[in-house]
């Protein structure tokens, strides 16, 4: 049996160490990644930035649900070698830079392939699969460089897309030197002046990330921070404990965004007053949220993306207190502006960008000149606008079908993929942020470790099947 994991980030990394582990008898385990570094990193854990801390403590970082701790232990051994990068001893509540975790999720895969069955065999592919179509019960994958493979299951693991560019008059700004459309590569601060201003688009944790990295590197200038609603995300407290008393509504196909919020505040109240907070009670929300956003209906889940997502999403995904800490001095010192309004058009003026800016509830627009701007809207869902080969191949093939809501792939309940005829495909699984349009919680680890382990198991489940059969 040959399965193929085409992505070599986390969710195909914690894929192919799950299989790696339970797998007997004669199996190929096929890794595809392009990128050489993001082997076993992905784009999440190989970025060259300077401040990339991971967004939770360390207690909180393991691959695997049933070890808990499992990353602050192996932290504890390895940590001699971060002298530079850790304080020491290491703590549980610490935030750890994110290349350190790329290094703890290669040294599980190392350990899995070093444990595993001997007739159990992991091939590591660095090339960019191009193509994946039906070969009878199996796959012929289609590759740039190597020759083709064939394989009884394929699995998606392509994680996050970069940013999709804004809508704007002048779409020649986007091939010039001011414009970085990936805020995560280090080319994107590579040859900006100490003290040139800069535009970051949108106020996600990537923004985060992106400041900090500017104040490591001894960057001055002004940084302008403009997105539709102008919120930051909200600061992590690692002493936030688990709301017990939880108690959800009745999922049933009539809930809405608003009955949903009502219950939410109560819940909130109730928990306050018992001594937790509003953190307490959104942490133990997370487990159903797949149920919550199931029971929305499509309108209901346009009403949440319109009204809603912005403050869900900066309350639910939060940054440690010390990024908050520095963006609040920097504002503070006046270095950094936080803009709530939309981007109108931005061209070229000579070396320096002129980005016109409406700010939000104001009629009259203000342009502001700055040497760069970086896209930090968040990573592009909308597949249909996706250009990379094999994405653009499956979707004219039918393979992989786009759901209504632009969020992701359509799926069924256990990761098949569905084509454009809606019919599941046997075989063909995604895994991690594909799966956003179903779950819509789907794109950090505590998600993805409980989606790799399970389809792992489906994986080797159905061959055994087949052999009985």
């Amino acid at each position: 049996m040959a399965i193929a994991i085409i992505g070599g980030g986390l969710s195909g990394t914690l894929t192919a160490i799950h299989l790696l582990r339970s797998a007997r008898g004669s199996k190929i385990i096929y890794l595809i990644e392009q990128d050489r570094y993001r082997m076993n990193r992905g784009v999440a854990y190989s970025s060259q930035l300077a401040f990339q801390p991971l967004n939770v403590p360390a207690s909180a970082m393991s691959l695997f649900p049933e070890q808990p701790l499992d990353f602050y232990d192996w932290l504890t051994v390895q940590q001699h070698r971060y002298e530079k990068h850790l304080k020491q001893p290491v703590s549980k509540d610490d935030f750890i830079p994110r290349f350190i975790f790329g290094d703890y999720l290669k040294s599980r895969l190392e350990e899995a392939e070093l444990l595993a069955s001997e007739d159990v065999k992991l091939v590591k592919v660095y090339d960019e699969a191009l193509g994946v179509t039906r070969l009878g019960d199996s796959f012929r994958v289609k590759f740039k460089e190597h020759d083709a493979i064939v394989a009884d299951k394929v699995v998606l693991a392509i994680g996050n897309f970069p940013p999709g560019d804004l809508p704007i008059p002048n779409h020649a700004f986007y091939q010039g030197s001011n414009y970085v459309a990936s805020p995560w590569s280090a080319k994107g601060l590579a040859d900006l002046q100490p003290e040139s201003p800069l535009l970051l688009i949108g106020s996600s944790l990537t923004m985060v990330d992106l400041v900090g990295s500017l104040q490591a590197e001894g960057h001055s200038g002004k940084i302008y921070v403009v997105s539709r609603h102008g919120l930051l995300p909200q600061a992590f407290d690692v002493n936030t404990q688990l709301y017990q008393g939880l108690h959800l509504p009745d999922l049933n196909d009539s809930l809405s965004v608003s009955e949903l919020f009502r219950f939410l505040r109560n819940e909130i109240k109730k928990a306050e007053e018992q001594g937790y907070s509003w953190r307490s009670v959104l942490d133990a929300m997370r487990v159903h949220i797949p149920a919550i956003w199931q029971a929305f209906s499509l309108s209901e889940k346009k009403r949440f993306l319109r009204h809603v997502r912005p403050y869900w999403e900066t309350h639910r995904h939060r940054m440690p207190a010390g990024s908050a800490a520095m963006l609040k001095e920097l504002q503070d010192q006046g270095r950094l502006e936080l803009i709530a309004g939309t981007i109108v058009d931005m061209k070229t003026e000579g070396e320096m960008a002129c980005v016109t800016i409406k700010r939000r509830k104001q009629t009259i627009v203000q342009p502001i000149k700055v040497g760069r701007v970086i896209n930090c809207t968040g990573p592009e869902c909308n597949y249909a606008k996706i250009k990379l080969p094999l994405v653009q191949q499956l979707l004219t093939d039918g393979l992989i079908k786009p759901d209504n809501l632009k969020l992701g792939l359509v799926t069924t309940e256990d990761g098949t993929l569905v084509s454009e005829s809606e019919v599941p495909i046997d075989g063909l699984y995604t895994i991690g942020p594909p799966r956003k349009a179903l779950l819509y919680e789907s794109t950090a680890l505590r998600e993805i470790r409980h989606q790799a382990k399970d389809l792992a198991h489906r994986l080797l489940q159905e061959n055994e099947q087949c052999i009985t059969m």
